[in-house]
């Protein structure tokens, strides 16, 4: 790792380097494995995360140790990034134009376990279908709470779920 030296704020002294260094090395791990469970490929997640970082470091000086952990700072840089990446990248793929193969059925000796199924029905939605869904249902979140981590209306958000559930019910139906 070089030396920091962006303008505009954030990492600009030896000190301050190696401080944002440490913290970096520290919750690296952490801001890559919320952004990969979130994102659909490895190659968009590399992505968010490393904009994530550029911006952490250029906006270093704001960072506030006593408000949040530094991972949890990024994270929320992270989001911020997702959504931008989603927003450019608003493409999703109708079931009918998926693959016969997502739908395959799997005869009793090859049965899928919980989480391969999971896995597959949450491909059949796109980003930020995934995300609220995962916020859901994975991390406990009520639609409130969740919409006003997104920055949206949680009747949105509660139609948003309804759909996507609705529609990983009927893939999953359809594969039976």
């Amino acid at each position: 790792m070089g030396r920091f030296t962006l303008i505009d704020g954030g990492v600009s002294s030896r000190r301050g380097a190696r401080e944002f260094t440490r913290l970096y090395r520290e919750s690296y791990p952490i801001v890559y494995n919320y952004v990969r469970v979130r994102m659909s490929d490895d190659s968009a997640t590399e992505d968010v995360v490393s904009e994530a970082f550029l911006l952490a470091a250029r906006f270093f000086d704001r960072f506030d140790p006593s408000r949040a952990k530094f991972s949890t700072w990024v994270v929320k840089i992270a989001i911020n990034c997702m959504r931008g990446y989603w927003r450019k990248s608003r493409t999703t793929v109708a079931i009918d134009d998926l693959p016969e193969s997502t739908f395959a059925v799997v005869d009793e000796h090859d049965a899928l376990d919980d989480r391969e199924l999971v896995t597959m029905l949450l491909k059949t939605l796109d980003d930020r279908e995934r995300e609220l869904v995962l916020m859901k249902y994975r991390d406990g979140k009520r639609n409130v709470e969740i919409a006003e981590e997104m920055g949206m209306n949680a009747s949105t958000v509660s139609t948003v779920l309804s759909r996507a559930v609705a529609r990983m019910r009927e893939v999953y139906e359809r594969s039976l």
